[in-house]
């Protein structure tokens, strides 16, 4: 006879081990090879020093000259909150006792919902690996008929969003499901029909300014972990914006890694637009280059730079490419994914006045990038053959 607490066990002591490593094994080959830590974690926030320079107290004298002044390694203060990362998993009382006496049919009820809840956890981590910390899915353009969107690698069917005015001042819209998603012409459909305007910007439901901090604000938010980088330009990225005449060729990329190696960073990792990759290959064969394949650790094949895999993501957009060193950045956590738990230790919980019950995943944790200015991000780049 399967009972409520059945389930529980079978939560707490199956599933949780194999969704956890799931996710943090097969959301993104980025998010697979950063490195995690609970260590510099005070209270609720994250607090690291970084390095912005060597240690001053260095020369070269006389024999019977003064010796060099004791200086300390100069350090920059980051303080960062950890992120509250959130995952549900539900289930109807008429579901439960369907298959209360069907021990098959109760573990493919189970599986079918882990499923769900693993794949929107790993697409939805996977999108805020590359954004800024607030949320934002997309830029609207309403017409008559369609709602168009800037970007459409962040948002699927399913998804609960909310959509804010374009100052961001108001939110006009709460909690609306996106029923569609039109990949080729950028227009979706919402569950209902909502007024909203040219610009309004769309996030997910209850989540903005609440994300982890993924590699467009490590390289564009003005404030990074509570550091202006107008009075410490010491922390800026590398930006780059392409020229018309640039190619994205084995020569191009090899002038922006040389570029940050003279800036001390050893770029391990590209991670650019399907775009990019497919043209960087294109050159090779035009070229009659040797083209080099490696296998990442989530088992992606992926074509490398003289060994530096260059792995393409949807996520960044069409001429865009990040060039990072993953010994650079770290997920500072609490601990791994945990099941969300009453004082009775119970994680399957009804809900109020409703005939279901739910059980929720949590990880509190924030991504820090120890130096953002061995970050390279090119913009811009030419996604054609340059002849």
């Amino acid at each position: 006879m399967i009972t409520l607490s059945n389930a529980e066990n079978v939560l707490k002591d199956v599933y949780l081990g194999v969704i956890a490593d799931q996710i943090n094994t097969k959301t993104n080959p980025l998010f697979s090879r950063i490195k995690r830590s609970n260590r510099n974690i005070i209270g609720k926030e994250i607090r690291v020093v970084a390095p912005i320079g060597i240690n001053g107290g260095i020369m070269a004298g006389s024999e019977t000259s003064k010796l060099p002044d004791g200086v300390q390694t100069p350090y920059l203060s980051f303080v960062a909150p950890l992120k509250n990362l959130y995952g549900r998993f539900e289930i109807s009382d008429k579901a439960i006792r369907c298959s209360s006496s069907d021990v098959n049919s109760f573990v493919n009820l189970l599986q079918d919902g882990m499923d769900s809840l693993l794949k929107a956890s790993i697409f939805n981590l996977s999108r805020m690996l590359y954004g800024d910390g607030s949320g934002t899915l997309a830029t609207l353009t309403n017409t008559e008929s369609t709602i168009t969107v800037d970007k459409v690698g962040g948002i699927a069917p399913g998804m609960y969003v909310d959509i804010y005015s374009k100052d961001n001042s108001s939110l006009k819209v709460s909690n609306v499901k996106i029923k569609s998603v039109d990949y080729s012409t950028k227009v979706i459909t919402l569950d209902t029909l909502e007024t909203i305007a040219t610009s309004d910007v769309m996030y997910m439901h209850g989540s903005k300014d609440s994300e982890i901090i993924g590699l467009k604000g490590i390289v564009s938010n003005p404030t990074l972990y509570g550091v202006t980088r107008s009075a410490q330009p010491n922390i800026n990225a590398t930006n780059i914006t392409a020229k018309e005449t640039d190619a994205f060729d084995q020569e191009y990329v090899q002038g922006i890694i040389d570029e940050l190696e003279m800036k001390g960073t050893n770029v391990n990792f590209i991670n650019c637009s399907y775009e990019l990759k497919n043209l960087y290959q294109k050159y090779l064969t035009l070229y009659n280059k040797n083209i080099e394949f490696t296998t990442l650790e989530d088992g992606m094949k992926v074509l490398t730079h003289f060994g530096i895999p260059i792995v393409p993501t949807k996520q960044v957009d069409a001429g865009e490419c990040y060039f990072i060193n993953t010994d650079d950045l770290v997920f500072y956590e609490l601990g791994d994914w945990k099941w969300l738990e009453d004082e009775a230790g119970r994680v399957l919980k009804q809900n109020d006045s409703f005939p279901s019950y739910s059980a929720t995943l949590v990880k509190y944790t924030e991504l820090l990038c120890h130096k953002p200015s061995g970050v390279g991000h090119v913009v811009s780049i030419p996604t054609s053959i340059k002849e």
